[in-house]
């Protein structure tokens, strides 16, 4: 670290005892490493979330010189309770976002208040693939797609860590259900591992160089991630050059000892029964001083690496909450806009009935570890609506309760919604599941919206036809037995604590929205190809549908989505042309032929050639670039398009490899709406044997 003089940590641990070799190997708490008090190491921490910092005020891992960084940094928190941090908008709202400059952006802040805090490494990001929208903790992760998480990962790594905070990536590998995630086992054919699964990871460890990463609790076809010596030695640290630490996800360590042949530098949380099992192994020659002095080596550079964090440092919760704000506005996807429905113009709406209680008590994010306990501040959607709809618009409110909204009685209410929405000019509904649906350790039953909600929707439209929903939700919801009613749809995500003002705006027509879909919108739960095999029974999933998750499998089967991968409309039109290819740059124009300023994504899908030998998803996504572009105005886009893009997993090679052929290149706003197409010639790389043809076989 610049301006601190670098310890001799070869030293240290020539000098450490092995008790104190193996106690630094282990937590001593929930959150904290163990003091080597023999020696001037300040102690590290590991915090939660990855969208904002979930930590008491006064806990054991605190020194008295970090209660009084804390102390003097943030002279209102409260002895005890959770420190104050912003709550940045989740995974699935980053996601959808499609702007790594913009999620970069978000990294920084976090990294500054962490770092205020003194906390070594962020528990962060959540980059599995969202392999089924039933998945509680899907609100964590980016996308289905593993180049988008992939790219949007390593954003989030390099702004974190250009504030000397630690990203810890997570959870590696193959934990995609929450159902038996601390046992199951996820068997996985080799070439879907690599193109789906891991290839988020590759991409982040690659491009951004995390400094730690964390396993995962599942077992990856018959071995638990913690003792994976394939998966964190062969692949990530020789294959990928990963020279960070591997921490263990809480609890996740069945043996100590194995753990730590599998190249495990710091095993979490506080185990009574590690230090045992270090003491076993090594008195029986499993583990030896070499082993034991590496990953001890590789801690110590870790802490060389976040020791700026113990410096005093402070950061402005005023300017992290409007980059909140941009962050939740840039997210937002409106799926549907019928009749211009949107942006509302308060010279005209002069009665609006807003309905539902996430207007006054949105979701800002999701349960469990990630959830932000102490938000900085929060925007409520119903009070910034009126303060930009203006004094002129009566704005009046029906609440429907979280719990009682899955009544599938229609009752009295039904029909004093429909008397009030007939007076109204417009009619707003929040529309969410439960709670409990976006959270860590549980995954959901349905894609439906609660009934109550379903039926407010509905009653509202039989006597208005201005009805507009807000889905404040973490993952795909089906939209069949209701989107029909509705003109226009605006996906608001679990967006932190500025979704408020950011919906209120985008509502209003001061924010234009430019999200797209980070996973495909089925409209029916059945139409998901892994539902065949999802959760898999207590000790085992199959993933069946090998490379064929989310829209890979809706393309490729010609199965119709509500609303497709990468999907997203805009108050803004724009039109692709001229699209031109040399040397894998690709060149485009973008037109925006409406009266908007606004931003479009545009989105890179390549496909393999007709005569392949081997089976491949229609198309992939392989670069994408989000373009801001002035109303009536045109933009020339580039993209160069990397060696990558053309290559698949072999299995029979055991490498990256690109088959001879003719690859069409696809240009548009979505999976589906690919206007622009050109084709390329690729020469094989690597010819396989007949002998190895047969194994494939």
């Amino acid at each position: 670290m610049e301006g601190i003089e670098k310890m001799d940590y070869k030293q240290i641990i020539n000098e450490m005892t092995l008790e104190e070799k193996f106690n630094y190997l282990t937590g001593a708490d929930i959150n904290a490493g163990y003091k080597l008090e023999r020696f001037p190491i300040q102690r590290m921490r590991y915090h939660d979330g990855p969208f904002g910092l979930r930590m008491k005020e006064k806990d054991n891992s605190h020194q008295e010189m970090m209660e009084q960084k804390i102390r003097s940094a943030f002279p209102n928190a409260v002895k005890g309770e959770e420190v104050p941090s912003t709550a940045f908008p989740t995974g699935c709202s980053m996601g959808a976002t499609w702007d790594e400059e913009l999620i970069q952006r978000v990294g920084n802040a976090l990294g500054e208040e962490y770092s205020a805090y003194g906390i070594n490494a962020i528990l962060g990001p959540s980059m599995n693939i969202k392999r089924h929208p039933l998945c509680g903790r899907n609100f964590e992760y980016f996308s289905e797609d593993p180049y988008l998480s992939g790219k949007l990962g390593s954003a989030y790594v390099k702004g974190v860590q250009e504030k000397g905070v630690s990203a810890c990536p997570k959870h590696f590998a193959a934990n995609n259900q929450e159902y038996g995630r601390s046992d199951i086992c996820s068997e996985v054919d080799e070439r879907t591992l690599r193109e789906i699964y891991l290839r988020p990871f590759e991409i982040m460890v690659k491009e951004s160089a995390p400094w730690s990463i964390m396993c995962s609790y599942n077992r990856l076809n018959g071995i638990f991630a913690s003792e994976h010596k394939k998966l964190l030695i062969d692949i990530l640290r020789e294959e990928w050059g990963f020279d960070g630490i591997v921490i263990s996800d809480w609890g996740s360590v069945k043996n100590r000892a194995y753990s730590l042949l599998a190249s495990v530098e710091m095993c979490m949380p506080y185990q009574e029964e590690a230090y045992g099992q270090l003491q076993d192994a090594y008195e029986s020659g499993i583990i030896d001083n070499e082993v034991i002095d590496e990953a001890l080596t590789r801690l110590f550079d870790f802490y060389e690496r976040t020791r700026g964090v113990y410096e005093a440092s402070a950061c402005n919760f005023e300017v992290h909450h409007e980059l909140a704000v941009e962050a939740a506005k840039k997210s937002f996807v409106l799926l549907k806009n019928e009749n211009q429905a949107l942006p509302l113009d308060k010279n005209k709406i002069k009665k609006l009935l807003v309905i539902g209680e996430c207007a006054v008590n949105p979701y800002i994010g999701g349960d469990g570890s990630s959830r932000v306990a102490n938000p900085t501040q929060v925007d409520i959607p119903l009070d910034e609506l009126k303060k930009e709809m203006g004094d002129e618009t009566a704005i009046a409110f029906m609440g429907i309760d979280k719990v009682d909204a899955y009544n599938n009685e229609i009752g009295p209410m039904e029909t004093e919604i429909a008397e009030r929405a007939s007076e109204s000019d417009a009619v707003i509904v929040f529309a969410n599941q439960n709670f409990a649906c976006h959270s860590e350790a549980i995954d959901r039953n349905y894609i439906d919206l609660p009934p109550n909600l379903e039926h407010a929707i509905k009653a509202s439209r039989r006597v208005n036809d201005r009805v507009i929903v807000v889905l404040n939700t973490a993952s795909a919801v089906s939209t069949e037995k209701w989107g029909y009613c509705a003109q226009a749809i605006l996906v608001s995500w679990l967006s932190g604590q500025g979704m408020g003002r950011a919906v209120a705006e985008t509502l209003t027509g001061k924010n234009n929205p430019s999200g797209k879909l980070p996973e495909t919108f089925p409209k029916h739960l059945r139409d998901v190809k892994s539902l065949e095999n999802y959760p898999g029974d207590r000790f085992k999933v199959v993933y069946e549908e090998r490379m064929m998750v989310g829209y890979r499998h809706f393309d490729t089967n010609h199965v119709e989505p509500a609303y497709e991968f990468g999907f997203g409309l805009s108050y803004s039109e724009f039109r692709y042309s001229n699209l031109s290819l040399d040397d894998n740059e690709l060149k485009f124009q973008i037109e925006n032929v409406s009266d908007a300023d606004g931003e479009e994504v545009a989105q890179v899908y390549v496909e393999f050639p007709d005569n392949s030998w081997n089976s491949h998803p229609l198309r992939e996504l392989k670069a994408f670039k989000k373009v801001r572009i002035p109303a009536h105005s045109s933009a020339e886009v580039q993209i160069t398009l990397d060696e990558d893009a053309f290559r698949y997993y072999s299995e029979a090679l055991d490498k990256w490899t690109t088959e001879d052929g003719i690859y069409r290149v696809h240009v548009g706003g979505s999976s589906r709406n690919l206007p622009l197409c050109i084709e390329t010639r690729m020469k094989q790389e690597e010819y396989i044997t007949n002998t190895e043809y047969l194994k494939m076989r």
